[in-house]
């Protein structure tokens, strides 16, 4: 997760331009410029056409060639125009059911910008070879190569159009959007190395630090406000080796801060402060206006609790799609729990302390991941009695004994919300046969009792 290549910088920047829809579109307008200007010269220098002409090929004098391109023109822009208002009803139907944050992965979306890149493309094509065309230009004059190219272009895009409704229609469906926030969910689990039995996360200590770290410890400002978006993790540890100092993050990725935060410590051992080297340091940390899953596990994770906690609104009411949510939470979850997480401290080549920051752990996974929905579905055993399933099933995988009591935290909560709302006794008796199970395979006590609060109510 640190010290990535290329840097977090770059990575930060590259996901901005692949969400949106503008650089694709920008790349294939230039593309579809340059194809006109390339295939207005084949045809300058095609010399005799006859003899290369078939059928396929457009024939015809530049009145033939002009009215041709000009319905070709006026009926590409008038599909763009159709696909410009529905991808914008596309993004306004997901802000409203499924968040205004998850627009991201509609932008996103390869399919949608390559459509929208198709079209502009062509009518910039179109545009180019049209102004070339003269009305009363012989039929040798006419660049019949570079016209039939504009028509194959057209029908590219009556393809594309078609293509692209099957999508929109796809992209709006709950399956749909939690599959795809949960794969960036993934996406950010897989690459981390997985949890071996004597390979622990390391916590930071007062003993970690050095002695007297908290007097001398220098505080450096940050310069912006924002997001953190990534963390030169590697690199500060770098930084902090030239300079024999002990860095200290009082931040992670995902945390909003505040132009003069002094959330940075550094401590030199007493030397004067050095004015550059801070430049360097402050630029490790990578700030931006919203936040990226770059490092922040819990940014895809906060997303997937979005959409399962607005389906379980009053105004909404469909379990259904928290059900889908939890299932695709117990696989990333599942996942988590095989994998180490990134360390909260991190030593030199020299084995002493360099860096310590505040990192994701398996307790701060589980809450962003069930806190929100139990809230949420606390009068919905059906729910409930999914998520005790799931916390059951990931806690047989978990190797480590702080995840499976994490796990039967949650589990206990669960029940003893559902108890607690629930009046109907089958209800009751399967939130807590459920709950037995998530004891059993979370090492909890499958006998004990239930707390006060899970009495019936009334």
């Amino acid at each position: 997760m640190a010290g990535l290549t290329p840097s977090n910088r770059a990575r930060a920047t590259w996901d901005y331009v692949r969400t949106s829809l503008w650089f694709l579109p920008a790349l294939m307008v230039a593309a579809g410029a340059a194809l006109a200007v390339f295939m207005l010269r084949v045809d300058a220098g095609a010399g005799g056409e006859d003899a290369v002409r078939a059928w396929w090929m457009n024939a015809g004098d530049g009145d033939d060639a002009r009215n041709l391109l000009s319905t070709l023109l006026t009926a590409t822009i008038s599909m763009a125009s159709m696909v410009f208002s529905v991808t914008v009803v596309a993004l306004t139907l997901a802000a409203n059911q499924y968040g205004p944050r998850l627009v991201r992965i509609f932008r996103a979306n390869l399919r949608n910008q390559a459509t929208l890149g198709c079209f502009a493309a062509t009518i910039v094509y179109l545009l180019l070879v049209l102004r070339s065309v003269h009305a009363k230009a012989p039929l040798h004059e006419v660049p019949h190569a570079a016209v039939t190219v504009g028509t194959f272009l057209s029908l590219v895009c009556v393809l594309a159009l078609l293509a692209f409704i099957q999508g929109v229609a796809r992209s709006i469906v709950a399956d749909e959007v939690v599959d795809r926030v949960a794969g960036d969910l993934d996406r950010i689990i897989l690459p981390m190395p997985l949890l071996s039995e004597e390979a622990a996360p390391a916590h930071p200590s007062g003993g970690d630090l050095p002695a007297g770290f908290a007097e001398r410890a220098r505080r450096v400002a940050l310069r912006r406000d924002g997001y953190v978006q990534a963390v030169d993790h590697a690199d500060m540890v770098r930084w902090a080796e030239r300079h024999d100092a002990v860095v200290t993050l009082n931040f992670r990725a995902g945390d909003h801060v505040v132009a003069g935060d002094t959330r940075l410590l550094v401590d030199t051992g007493g030397r004067p402060p050095d004015p550059r080297a801070e430049g360097e340091l402050r630029d490790l940390v990578v700030i931006g206006r919203e936040r990226t899953p770059i490092q922040d596990i819990e940014f895809p994770l906060r997303h997937l609790v979005e959409i399962a906690v607005r389906a379980l609104s009053p105004g909404t009411n469909d379990p259904f799609t928290a059900v889908a949510v939890v299932d695709r939470l117990r696989g990333s979850l599942t996942r988590a729990m095989e994998r180490r997480l990134p360390p909260e401290v991190y030593r030199g080549r020299d084995g002493r302390v360099r860096l310590v920051t505040q990192a994701t752990t398996y307790e701060g996974i589980v809450d962003a991941a069930f806190n929100q929905i139990r809230q949420a579905g606390t009068s919905m055993p059906a729910v409930l009695i999914h998520m005790l399933e799931a916390i059951a099933r990931i806690a047989e995988r978990a190797p480590l004994a702080e995840q499976r009591a994490v796990l039967a935290r949650h589990a206990r909560m669960v029940a003893e919300a559902g108890l607690r709302e629930s009046r109907e006794p089958s209800d009751r008796a399967d939130i807590e046969r459920s709950w037995r199970r998530a004891r059993e395979a979370s090492g909890d006590d499958p006998d004990a009792p239930a707390g006060r609060d899970a009495a019936p109510p009334g």
